[in-house]
């Protein structure tokens, strides 16, 4: 038989399952919309705690509808207003489900309509033909489907079985396709069916059978769970969100992962400031990864920031209070041509350690794209003492020289007129920083 879960809408049997929680449709509930008979709730968790069959603790709730026993429940109007929170628009939705009929059913299109054929059984001798659209094929199949599931509510024992009839029966079998394939998401079908219902219509989804089985006790906030499980299940399948300081920083690196890490490359999505006009700067990404902490992003978020005081300033503030696990802070690395370079400060030139002062971003394409007009590499200016870190913080003088050569280095490198040699070192360590940081949660 099986453990099973039975979604309900107005007491009708919409949706079921078995042996496993259904996590995606457990996100349109909240730990509000729980009930629970308390003494049965109880003494399930009692035997399940012992070991023995919650079954045999159940004589006493024999005449108890099972579906007053544990779940969750709450009307159609909350339930379509959290499905449009979550990006699930019936139009689009609706949109979504008939380009999926269209291409599961592609070998059957002629002139943009679906030929159907009714196939023929040992009381329908004939083969039948319908040319119908997909949007039609939807329509209908939703409407025969909650006619099927309203006529069976109300059948009982010596009625005849609810017939329907024969186009709705063809189309309704053309939405298996949603239940039977598990990459779908059922909350696409569920809005489209809720669409057409009353607001003050219930919901209603009966776990009674998972809590008797294990599955959880009925102190947990399954709802809660569930939707952290899909959290996890999408920071560990969707893009890596990689916030630089600046929109330079950004374009240059996401580049550079191409060429030396092709093979993970499209895993990491540098935020683009040039579209989101979004301001630059280290202390907007602390600003903007403890944002996004805030408002729950569910993707891995790595924040990389310079070599420099500034940077290790950065690290510093976002240590304390702890991001969630799926926030992540690193800066670039240090670089043995950075340990004696040529510095201007208050007295004078000279050649210092500028790892963790003064290395941006531009110090990691290789010393040749360091060396300015006369032949030397661009000087490292004093400007500053970051008092959080005790170090003083250096910019690199002309800079947008050096992000000229930087340029030009990666337009010969994507056209394959360069070799990627030990100059690319710097960039296969960060990207090496950029992978371990994904795989650290």
């Amino acid at each position: 038989m099986g453990d099973i879960w039975t979604l309900l809408l107005g007491g009708r049997d919409i949706r079921g399952g078995k042996n496993e929680t259904p996590a995606k449709l457990m996100t349109v509930f909240r730990e509000e919309d729980k009930y629970q008979h308390l003494e049965w709730a109880r003494r399930v968790d009692e035997a399940n705690a012992r070991g023995e069959a919650a079954w045999d603790e159940l004589d006493d709730f024999e005449d108890f509808d099972r579906r007053e026993l544990f779940g969750y429940r709450t009307t159609v109007e909350t339930i379509m207003t959290r499905l449009k929170l979550m990006g699930f628009d019936p139009d689009r939705c609706s949109q979504e489900m008939i380009k999926d009929l269209e291409g599961v059913n592609e070998d059957d299109m002629q002139d943009g309509l679906l030929v159907l054929r009714r196939r023929p059984t040992r009381e329908r001798k004939q083969e039948i033909y319908y040319r119908v659209s997909a949007a039609e094929v939807l329509a209908t199949g939703i409407a025969a489907y909650l006619k099927r599931a309203e006529a069976f509510g109300n059948w009982k024992v010596g009625d005849d079985h609810p017939e329907l009839a024969e186009l709705e029966e063809i189309c309704v079998s053309q939405l298996d396709f949603f239940f039977d394939d598990l990459a779908v998401d059922p909350r696409l079908f569920l809005v489209l069916i809720l669409s057409s219902q009353a607001p003050e219509e219930i919901l209603q989804l009966d776990l009674s059978d998972l809590l008797i089985a294990g599955y959880f006790e009925s102190s947990e906030a399954v709802s809660t769970e569930a939707l952290q499980q899909l959290r996890d299940e999408m920071a560990s399948s969707g893009p890596v969100i990689v916030i630089t300081e600046g929109k330079y920083d950004s374009r240059v690196l996401g580049r550079a992962l191409r060429i030396v890490r092709p093979d993970i490359a499209g895993y990491f999505a540098f935020w683009n400031l040039e579209e989101t006009k979004a301001a630059g700067g280290t202390d907007r990404v602390v600003a903007n990864l403890r944002s996004f902490a805030a408002a729950g992003v569910m993707n891995r978020v790595i924040a990389l920031v310079d070599n420099d005081a500034a940077g290790l300033a950065a690290l510093k503030t976002l240590a304390n209070p702890a991001l969630p696990k799926n926030y992540i802070a690193r800066n670039l690395p240090d670089l043995d041509y950075a340990r004696a370079y040529p510095t201007h400060g208050p007295s004078g030139p000279s050649q210092d350690d500028v790892n963790g002062r003064a290395c941006s971003v531009e110090f990691y394409f290789g010393l040749d794209c360091l060396i300015g007009p006369d032949g030397n590499p661009v000087p490292i200016q004093w400007t500053s003492l970051n008092k959080s870190v005790n170090t003083w913080q250096g910019e690199l003088q002309n800079k947008r020289y050096v992000e000229e050569r930087i340029d030009a280095l990666l337009d010969a490198a994507e056209a394959g007129q360069v070799p990627l040699d030990e100059r690319w070192d710097p960039l296969r360590e960060i990207a090496q920083i950029l992978i371990d940081a994904a795989q650290s949660r």
